[in-house]
């Protein structure tokens, strides 16, 4: 599993200056991300920059919570060490992009959509789900299957020392899209609000 460290945005990217934010769940999509690369190259090295995708970007919302996000950038992954679950699912190139808002302290929530050719829900949830079991520090309190934005997705809660991470993953309306908001230290009606943040797309 990639090493446990910050990252911006979800699944992948490298946090805020809040220390060991969503430690393992982020850091499962952020390592092995390099700062300058061709976003419109082979697929043959990872990497992220603000603007690598702009369409991905996009689809970050504009506001959650009364306010924008403090970053957005976004990015790819095409080794099989950080496609992790998903390169045994035959997907060989993920794209990302996402937003993080922060919220004081250890709060904090990063809004995250990824695509690649064949994208599932499932197989996103399945992603950070194996990440959360091989962190050794990190453990899954609860799994289900709610409903969201009016399809069916998946929650993933875990606790990091006395932190509590949720992850909540539903498919978009558009194929091969996948929307993931994963918090730190934030209830359930914040947590819902980061998923009505999207608009129902």
């Amino acid at each position: 599993m990639p090493s446990q460290r910050t990252s911006s945005l979800a699944p992948l990217l490298a946090a805020l200056a809040l220390a060991a934010l969503l430690t393992v769940l982020l850091a499962a999509c952020s390592a092995g991300a390099s700062g300058s690369f061709d976003p419109s190259g082979p697929c043959t090295t990872d990497g992220k920059a603000p603007g690598a995708y702009p369409d991905l970007e996009a689809r970050i919302p504009k506001t959650y919570e009364g306010q924008g996000p403090v970053s957005v950038d976004s990015g790819r992954h095409c080794s099989p060490a950080n496609l992790g679950s998903l390169a045994a699912a035959g997907i060989s190139e993920l794209r990302y992009a996402g937003g993080t808002w922060g919220f004081g302290g250890d709060r904090a929530a990063v809004l995250v959509v990824f695509e690649a050719d064949g994208l599932t829900a499932d197989l996103i949830a399945n992603y950070y789900a194996s990440s959360a079991r091989a962190a050794d520090r990190t453990r899954i309190t609860g799994q289900s299957s709610p409903t969201l934005a009016g399809r069916q997705g998946h929650r993933l809660d875990t606790e990091t020392g006395d932190r509590t991470q949720t992850v909540v993953v539903w498919p978009s309306t558009y194929p091969d899209i996948v929307d993931v908001v994963i918090t730190n230290e934030l209830p359930d009606p914040k947590i819902q609000s980061a998923v009505d943040a999207f608009g129902g797309r």
